[in-house]
């Protein structure tokens, strides 16, 4: 052997080795992890040593090649980041010895490659399990030069092909190559061309079974090839004559416009984010809860960690493509058409396009829609603004707290506690490797509890920092260190779910600024808020509608909660609970499955606390029991309202329209009602009493009777007084609070409804006489503000005038008695405060319902207590020792006012006092007629009546009436009779007296020798004629 040929020998040795040990590190590295796959690998390599044994002289490998006498290219690898190419040549023997050799070679070569060779079907097994591993392992074909000593047998060729495109793949991931790693590989396979070109089989050289294999082989593989570019050029042009758009974007119908940019701006930019509520400080009172938390975070604000991190990882080539890699997107297309399915070949910027604009249907149809469509989005969009929105948009798995999350602002705050521009390497490595497979690499599990095993997230970490420093983003001892690094210790501990969520202020908050939400949708829609209402089909599409808005898009909800006045109700209401009554349990049988439930009734309680000028909800309670109770007590629960209906759609309109003043008289006399079925209505007062007196309605009023409120209310509904007008004007929802037929009832005078109102519309409806006569719209919304921070909603409803100014003072003072001499008197010795108040009780049928609602100038406060009855009915037993209605609903109700007063007096307008306007006036009246003194002709006689006097408020354009016979509201001719009967008694009886005393007189002057003289002969009702005792009665 010549020196040259020993030479050469050591150079090929040395380049084999190199070759193998480079195949070793680079295997290792891919970390493939199917063990049938490595077993596949490992054969494939000891045939690759059994061959190179056989190599063991230059003259067999030029042989076998067939090398011409030129210089040749061998591919060396110096480095996992770097490719060089080195020539080497070598000298060419054209001996005739040599040629024999060659031929010799090769049929030696031939016999011992069939005798060492697998079966066919065994080397066909270990492709496709070679393959299947590609596949998992998303790693990409690399074409290289066929090595010198490459194997003869034409069987194994495809083989040695695949395995060197594993071995010489540096990703461990589905990442596409560096643009440098490209541009080497493209240099590669022009020289594999041509390098096959000048070394090609010789056919002569195989035999005949050989040739028949290899015939075979060579037909099937064309046919297959133009096969699929048969159906592949068919269907992309059916694709591309078909245009864009199937179901929202994804339908290849023929003359589809293609969406505008406006079009995909919107739906790129349509992301769910998580909105916010706040007290009326602005301080946060809870996030929204939401099937994913999203927060948006702008590209500038982000690590360059992430940037790189992410564009190593997922789209090496992101900055230099046009949307579209289009290498990895055909591999994509032909793995879809030959097996069904598609993997990877997506850029950044399809995979947006998938997520926001696409479905996941794995279809040739739909990756043409997304080629289409990430084309389109790149003519539009700036790389950094996809940048942005894929980051903002992609899921990242967990947080601390075992919510969804999506959005790198999230998924660095939620794992890290971290802002999105204050991670470091690692952290940043953890987070762009999570929207791969987010719940499999998420520290956190559904409760945010850690999970046990991290070592899928860590895997996911170092792939991508290897992406990293192979893409150069990083160097050597960069990566190396960062390899060392515990991830672990960076996770941030469990936090518990927001408690806040867990209350009524959360569940009240949330369903008003839904019911805000469908107003502004209904208005945009041009619809009618009432016949939304009326419809409870469209009504709940509308509510799910504003309920998905408001759970996704970022929404900024500020209330007029003013969290020192809510907390301190909630501590008061706390304290009280167990004061209000007695508890009941028993068991529920279902009657139509039979099931048995155990219940506990507690007494409940709802509290509003409302700003009289402007509405604004400065407090509420909803109940003492939230884990055990989330009926919503203060907005979302209707009871009957018992009495305190009765100023507001009573005695204010019929003051308002001039039937009754203050001092008008009613009978408190049996009243039965007939309906047209023939059955018949005998309301009593309190306690089924009937006094058969005449009262004032001052006096009705302050005391509550009933009997004296129906008569009017019966009256207003001859003379057609608009009572439900009232009622809208007053902001109650009349759809289910107060209907047209409950107004068309008399009981409605006195509480009887269908459903009623819930405490925060009768406070809200209270408060007008307190403002003046004004409705201010009662309201726990104050604004909502988009993402963007563009206000969607404000509360600036202007005032509604209810009531004249006038007519609703001669109210206010009418209700000041209720408080300092009527039904309210308990609540007044309670207050700590002082202070000009107003009131009104009410208590339904059976004492199943008990309210007081107090105002001042300033605040009103109306409370609520009962029991809920879901399965059984409950009354409060007066028995149970915990005192009276009264004693109970008025205590509690002054124990909120004086906590509320002691941390801000402010709110309660102590010092303010109701002023009485010009336009009442104080008249002389008679207190038994509610009339101006006059005279009146009975029994044949002119009688000058001016007994018992008092001063009463009137309007100055409705002053006091002159007296007649038939002076009562809505009194009956034996209601007239007994009033006059009683009158004539008494003046008979008061006459009797005068003469007595009179007689008396005469005597003791005739024993002084005084005489008397006579009297005017026409009778006159003395003015000092006292009254007769009232019959009082319970209220």
């Amino acid at each position: 052997m010549t020196d040259s040929s020993k030479h050469q020998d050591k150079k090929q040795s040395t380049h084999i080795n190199d070759r193998n040990n480079r195949r070793q590190a680079i295997r290792q590295q891919n970390r493939i992890q199917d063990p049938q796959a490595v077993a596949a690998i490992q054969r494939r390599l000891e045939r690759i040593k059994q061959l190179e044994k056989m190599d063991s002289t230059d003259q067999v490998e030029k042989s076998f090649h067939h090398r011409q006498p030129q210089k040749s290219t061998q591919r060396t690898q110096s480095s996992l980041n770097t490719h060089t190419m080195k020539n080497r040549s070598s000298k060419p023997d054209l001996a005739e010895q040599d040629k024999l050799n060659r031929q010799a070679a090769i049929q030696k070569k031939i016999t011992q490659s069939h005798r060492n060779a697998q079966s066919k079907a065994e080397i066909e097994s270990d492709e496709r399990l070679f393959q299947k591993a590609q596949a998992n392992q998303r790693m990409p074909k690399i074409t290289i030069q066929k090595a010198q000593n490459s194997d003869k047998d034409p069987k194994s060729q495809a083989s040695y092909q695949s395995e060197d495109a594993i071995l010489n793949s540096t990703e461990p991931s589905k990442n596409p190559s560096t643009k440098k790693h490209t541009r080497h590989s493209n240099k590669h396979t022009h020289s594999d061309k041509k390098t096959a070109k000048d070394e090609r089989y010789s056919l002569k050289d195989l035999s005949t079974e050989e040739k028949v294999a290899f015939t075979f082989s060579v037909a099937t593989n064309l046919i297959k090839r133009f096969f699929v570019f048969i159906l592949v050029a068919g269907i992309l042009v059916a694709g591309l004559g078909g245009g864009v758009g199937l179901g929202y974007f994804a339908s290849l119908v023929k003359d589809t416009q293609p969406p505008s940019r406006d079009e995909i701006a919107s739906a790129l930019n349509r992301i769910e984010q998580q909105s916010t509520l706040y007290y009326a400080s602005k301080e946060p009172i809870a996030d929204v809860r939401s099937d994913v938390v999203r927060s948006v975070a702008k590209l500038d604000d982000i690590s360059p960690y992430i940037k790189e991190g992410l564009i190593s990882i997922e789209d090496q080539n992101f900055y230099d493509h046009p949307g579209v890699n289009p290498k990895s997107t055909l591999r994509a297309i032909l793995q879809t058409l030959l097996s069904g399915t598609g993997t990877g070949g997506s850029t950044l910027t399809q995979q947006l396009v998938k997520q926001q604009l696409l479905t996941n249907d794995v279809t040739f149809f739909r990756k043409a829609n997304e080629i289409l469509l990430a084309l389109r989005v790149e003519k539009y969009f700036s790389k950094d603004e996809i940048l942005a929105s894929y980051l903002n948009v992609s899921p990242f798995g967990r947080n601390n707290k075992g919510e969804n999350i999506a959005g790198i602002q999230e998924a660095a705050e939620g794992i890290f506690g971290k802002k999105p521009s204050e991670v470091n390497l690692n952290q940043a490595a953890f987070l762009v490797g999570l929207p791969q497979s987010p719940y499999s690499y998420t520290p956190y599990d559904q409760y945010g509890h850690m999970r046990k095993d991290h070592s899928a997230g860590i895997q996911r970490m170092k792939d991508v920092l290897f992406a990293m420093y192979r893409n150069q983003v990083i160097d050597k001892a960069s990566y190396e260190e960062a390899l060392k690094y515990d991830i672990t210790k960076d996770f941030i501990a469990t936090k518990a779910r927001i408690p806040e969520r867990q209350s009524y202020l959360y569940q009240t908050v949330m369903n008003q600024a839904i019911e805000q939400i469908i107003a502004l949708n209904v208005k945009k829609d041009g619809n009618q808020l009432e016949k939304v209402h009326e419809d409870a089909e469209w009504y709940q599409s509308y509510y799910q509608e504003a309920e998905q808005e408001l759970r996704t898009s970022g929404y900024q909800v500020y209330t007029t909660i003013e969290k020192d006045i809510y907390d301190q109700m909630q501590q008061t209401a706390a304290a009280y609970k167990d004061q209000l009554g007695a508890s009941f349990d028993g068991v529920y049988t279902d009657p139509t499955t039979g099931e048995e439930t155990y219940f506990v009734e507690k007494v409940q309680t709802g509290v509003v606390a409302i700003d009289n000028a402007t509405g604004r909800v400065l407090g509420f309670v909803a109940g003492t029991d939230y884990e055990n109770n989330q009926i919503d007590h203060a907005f979302g629960m209707h009871r009957s309202p018992g009495s305190t209906i009765k100023p507001l759609a009573v005695y204010g309109p019929a003051i308002e329209n001039n039937i009754i003043t203050p001092a008008s008289i009613i009978p408190d006399t049996a009243f039965t009602e007939t309906y047209n079925d023939g059955s018949q209505w005998s309301p009593t007062n309190y306690g089924n009493q009937i006094s058969n007196q005449f009262y004032p309605a001052r006096q009705s009023l302050a005391w509550s009777y009933n009997i004296p409120t129906i008569r009017i209310y019966q009256e207003m509904r001859n003379q057609g007084v608009p009572v439900f007008d009232y009622l809208q004007r007053m902001g109650f929802d009349t759809q289910h609070s107060y209907t047209e037929t409950d107004v068309q009832n008399l009981a409605f005078s006195i509480g009887g409804v269908n459903k009623g109102p819930t405490v925060f519309e009768q406070t809200s409806a209270f408060s007008t006489f307190a403002n003046g006569g004004t409705y201010a719209k009662g309201h726990i919304i104050d604004e909502i503000k988009d993402a963007t921070g563009k206000t969607l909603f404000k509360a600036d409803d202007e005032p509604v005038r209810v009531f004249s100014e006038d007519s609703n003072y001669l109210m206010v003072d009418m209700l000041r008695d209720v408080n300092n001499l009527g039904t309210g008197q308990i609540a007044k010795s309670k207050l700590t405060t002082g202070g000009d108040w107003i009131a009104k009780t009410g208590t339904s049928e059976n004492g199943k319902d008990l309210w007081y609602i107090g105002a001042t100038p300033k605040i009103t406060i109306g409370a609520w207590m009962g029991y809920d009855n879901q399965y059984q009915e409950f009354v409060f037993n007066l028995n149970d020792g915990f005192g009276s209605e009264a004693q109970r609903s008025q205590s509690f109700w002054a124990q909120i006012v004086n906590d509320l007063f002691a941390i801000r007096p402010d709110i309660i307008g102590a010092d303010q006092s109701f002023q009485q306007p010009n336009s009442v006036i104080r008249m002389t009246v008679m207190e038994k007629t509610g009339t101006q003194p006059g005279n009146i002709q009975m029994g044949g006689q002119v009688l000058q009546v001016a007994s018992g006097l008092k001063e009463e408020l009137f309007k100055a354009s409705y002053p006091a009436p002159i007296l007649t016979e038939h002076f009562m509201i809505n009194a009956s001719p034996s209601d007239y009779q007994l009033f006059w009967g009683n009158f004539m008694r008494q003046i008979q009886t008061e006459k009797e007296s005068d003469d007595n005393e009179s007689k008396k007189e005469g005597e003791a002057e005739d024993e002084t020798g005084e005489t008397s003289s006579s009297e005017n002969p026409e009778q006159e009702i003395p003015d000092n004629t006292q009254a007769p005792a009232e019959t009082s009665a319970s209220y």
